[in-house]
């Protein structure tokens, strides 16, 4: 059974759902300027996608360009054994418009050595992670992800 954490961010785009009942095995962002013209100016999560083990189909959600776009930067993180690597901690930024970063370390990183996806503002929102595999995330997303909270086991 999964657990979803709370979420941040705000109420534009459509909601989304891209969670199983597994771990992750691979997420890929993309982030960038925000879209629109009150968010222009800040760096902000634009997409994502979520891969598990021995399914074909990834889990999408938001912008992620199909050619290489030097307006949209991207980056990934593959969980080792098949997504079977706990976190140490996760925590999501956002405003009240947009989410602007994905932290996280895992129990195989070493202390210091996180992965981070996004922009430098916003506010924190700590997801319950410690001890957990991640399964997904939930919110809200057009151009931009506009909401965000993560799954867990």
């Amino acid at each position: 059974m999964v657990q979803k954490g709370p979420t941040v961010g705000g109420n534009g785009g459509s909601p989304f759902e891209i969670f199983r009942d597994q771990p992750v095995q691979q997420v890929d962002l993309w982030y960038g300027r925000g879209s629109g013209d009150n968010f222009k100016q800040f760096t902000v999560l634009k997409g994502i996608e979520v891969r598990w083990p021995g399914v074909a189909e990834p889990g999408r959600a938001g912008f992620r360009p199909n050619d290489k776009n030097h307006d949209v930067l991207h980056t990934s993180f593959d969980f080792e054994n098949n997504g079977n690597e706990k976190l140490e901690w996760m925590d999501i930024f956002g405003s009240a418009g947009r989410v602007d970063s994905l932290r996280f370390m895992t129990d195989r990183q070493h202390e210091g050595d996180y992965f981070a996806a996004g922009g430098v503002g916003g506010s924190i929102c700590v997801q319950p992670a410690v001890g957990r595999k991640l399964c997904g995330f939930f919110g809200r997303a057009g151009d931009d992800i506009d909401k965000l909270g993560a799954v867990f086991d």
